[in-house]
């Protein structure tokens, strides 16, 4: 007779050094009597004076991610080039593990798992957490400054490999986790006037990119084309709300084309940044996006040519040489001004001087006394654990299998390739973790009679070799766990990609370096899980579905079942916003209200004087940019959440919106509030959630104009509605 057995899913379906401590170019008599240095102007006013003092090759020599010093004013070189997705990560230059007394730093969980919290406060905590280890390493000569995170492209496609390193599908979401995290990671502070930073971190990447390879087409070539509807509503709003209310101050242009234009010479959106989004930050490129734009593309007829087009459109560094190697040539021929440089550096250089990078640290400013020993903490060890366990998400559970007693299981035995693999457990943008957890090790603290048995000789799994020695160990068993899911081979940057027998199902995405020890602390109720999933999941028939096609709306006339699930109308396996739990919740909207009246709201008028609704398919809408006061229109939804279980947890509330009404265009429902909720067993947990409706209740239509559908619409949580109207 087999043992029961447990499926766990692992995942979803490019120099110089740093800065070296205390090398600050206005702390040196070469360079303290220049104006930059001196601390009594204004950054802008800094940042035009350090520009007017060099040369134009000096000028040139600062356009690469590796920048040059400039010995004769005391500035010494500077690498932009770091990363801190869900942790410090060494893919770029900046970070360095293997010189200097840091040699680990804390891996947090993969962003789509932290995702799956759906919490707003762990997000920032997390991202808090990562700055100081970040800072630390800075102060020790081991790091930089200008970190190239968070990843905020939509996960529109199951198959795109950098999926894993976004929160997401939902474009709310996304732009609620970039704006914890650039807050977070930051770290502004002062009277804010000057926007002074402890970290700069870089919104990316800008836009429409979520495709690596496939079927013969590569990110360095794909032209996106994406109509004005799903421009505005799906594949910007994470990117301005990371600039507008995140306030990054960095953003980076990605390697294909919009629309038929390189996405970095796009000087219609790059421009709409600075001067309606109210950008003040630096621009770069992905690493030698510039190169493509002739190279690859064949956009330009020469590489003077790109060089105009980015430095003209508003990028102002670029990852790799291109620029440093082509621009005086560009300059030479006419194809730029010197000016044009000049915007760029004083672009970087502000970013520069608001990180403090060219002043000694005051006594006051307390992440300059971090180091070595604010690394690889006690605190932020047990943070990364609570991620881990808010964000993974129960998938199947029949007849309440799990929890496990530990009384009752002598003999677990662990099957798949992961299983003692810490490496495949960080996932995308891993450095080196303090003292990583294998499920093996993690498991065998529970039970100490726990096998391994790989089955596969990778997650593959193109042979049947290992499959004899997996299956007696299953005989041997009391409970079977199977690791399976995908890693790094499948799902990476620059690449894309159950059985009835099966009792329970954990979803834990990349858990980073304590994944081994959360599962057990789940399967045996430790930990009651909460979280729900980020994504739909959807069937294998997907897969017909193009990559390369970016329309998010379905079409029924060509058979398109559209993308996410505000506008996919096909069969899923697990939709967007589903997870278990060994608790069972119900809710009861306590107090939600029955109208919201544009014309009798409290602000005395709310709309222009433009035409307060236009018609069309038989229907009413209100154009947003027509509300005089949006904030005006805000309500509260007061929820009861009550434990029908009897084990206490935390799990994630959503709120979802629909209209009563089939529009046509319109999601068919969206996520409007979240809030993560704690609830005892047998007890009920009050929750009061605020929805903006011109934000997170609206629409494009086919103009990208955003619009709010008057008339009945209702509110969703779990089982539980409340229907309420919008009236003119």
């Amino acid at each position: 007779m087999y043992p029961h057995f447990l499926l766990l899913l692992l995942t979803v379906a490019g120099a110089g050094a740093a800065t070296p401590p205390n090398a600050y170019p206005c702390a040196s008599a070469a360079a303290n009597s220049y104006p930059f240095c001196n601390a009594s102007l204004s950054f802008p006013a800094r940042a035009r004076a350090l520009v007017s003092l060099l040369t134009l090759d000096e000028k040139i020599a600062q356009l690469s991610n590796t920048a040059a010093g400039v010995p004769r004013l005391g500035v010494p070189p500077y690498e932009w080039w770091s990363e801190s997705l869900h942790g410090l990560a060494d893919n770029g230059p900046g970070v360095n593990f293997s010189s200097g007394p840091v040699a680990r730093a804390t891996m947090f969980p993969q962003v789509i798992l932290s995702a799956a919290s759906f919490n707003r406060s762990l997000w920032r905590a997390v991202a808090e957490a990562v700055a100081v280890e970040a800072r630390a390493m800075h102060n020790a000569g081991q790091a930089g400054l200008t970190y190239w995170a968070p990843n905020i492209n939509v996960f529109r496609d199951p198959r795109w490999g950098r999926g894993q390193e976004t929160p997401g599908e939902d474009p709310a979401v996304i732009a609620a986790y970039s704006v914890e995290y650039v807050k977070g990671f930051q770290g502004e502070y002062g009277d804010g006037k000057e926007g002074r930073m402890m970290l700069s971190a870089c919104c990316k990447h800008y836009v429409a990119y979520d495709l690596e390879k496939w079927e013969g087409f590569t990110r360095y070539t794909f032209n996106a084309k994406v109509n004005a509807q799903d421009f505005e509503d799906t594949y910007e709003p994470p990117f301005k709300s990371c600039i507008q209310e995140g306030r990054a101050s960095c953003l980076m242009c990605s390697y294909n084309q919009v629309n038929g234009v390189p996405a970095c010479a796009r000087k219609d959106l790059l421009q709409k940044i600075r001067n309606e989004w109210g950008f003040q930050g630096y621009i770069v490129s992905d690493c030698d996006a510039v190169g493509i734009i002739r190279e690859y593309q064949s956009y330009t007829s020469s590489d003077e040519d790109s060089v105009a087009i980015v430095l003209k459109a508003g990028m102002d560094i670029n990852c790799g040489s291109f620029l440093v190697l082509r621009t005086k040539s560009a300059l030479e021929k006419g194809k730029i001004q010197e000016e044009d440089i000049n915007r760029a550096l004083f672009n970087l250089f502000s970013v520069q001087l608001r990180l403090g990078l060219f002043d000694k640290a005051s006594g006051n400013q307390w992440f300059s006394q971090l180091g070595p020993n604010n690394i690889c903490t006690k605190e932020h060890r047990e943070l990364a654990t609570e991620a881990v366990r808010q964000g993974t998400v129960l998938l199947k559970n029949d007849n309440s299998f799990l929890p496990l007693k530990r009384s009752e299981v002598s003999h677990i035995a662990i099957i798949g390739p992961a299983a003692a693999d810490s490496y495949l457990m960080g996932g995308d943008y891993t450095g080196v973790p303090c003292d990583p957890i294998t499920f093996l090790k993690g498991m065998k603290s529970f039970v100490p009679q726990t096998t391994v048995a790989a089955g596969c000789k990778d997650v593959s799994c193109n042979s049947t070799e290992g499959f004899g020695e997996a299956i007696e160990a299953a005989r041997r068993a009391d409970i079977v766990v199977v690791i399976a899911g995908l890693n790094l081979t499948q799902e990476t940057e620059d690449l894309d990609r159950h059985d009835e027998r099966i009792a329970s199902i954990l979803w834990i995405g990349y858990p980073g370096e304590v994944g081994g020890q959360v599962l057990p602390e789940i399967l045996f109720g430790e930990y009651n899980p909460g979280g729900k999933l980020p994504i739909t999941w959807y069937p294998e028939s997907f897969t017909a579905v193009p990559m390369t096609d970016m329309n998010m709306r379905a079409d029924p006339s060509r058979g398109y079942p559209g993308r996410t699930y505000r506008f996919y109308t096909g069969d899923v396996v697990y939709g967007f916003g589903y997870g278990l739990s060994y608790s069972k919740y119900s809710y009861n909207i306590v107090g939600a209200p029955r109208t919201i009246s544009l014309s009798r709201s409290s602000s005395p008028s709310l709309i222009s004087r433009k035409p307060a609704y236009t018609r069309r398919d038989g229907l009413d809408y209100v154009q947003v940019e027509d509300i005089a006061s949006c904030e005006s229109l805000t309500f509260s939804v007061h929820i009861s959440v009550s434990n029908d279980g009897a084990m206490d947890g935390s799990h994630a509330l959503l709120l979802f919106a629909r209209s009563k009404s089939i529009a046509p265009g319109f999601p068919l429902k969206q996520l409007v509030a979240f809030e993560r909720v704690y609830t005892a067993a047998g007890r009920s947990t009050n929750v009061e959630i605020t929805v903006d409706p011109c934000k997170l209740m609206s629409a494009a239509n086919t103009e990208g104009r955003r619009v709010l559908l008057l008339g009945s619409h209702h509110l969703m949580v779990g089982a539980e509605e409340h229907e309420f109207v919008i009236e003119a």
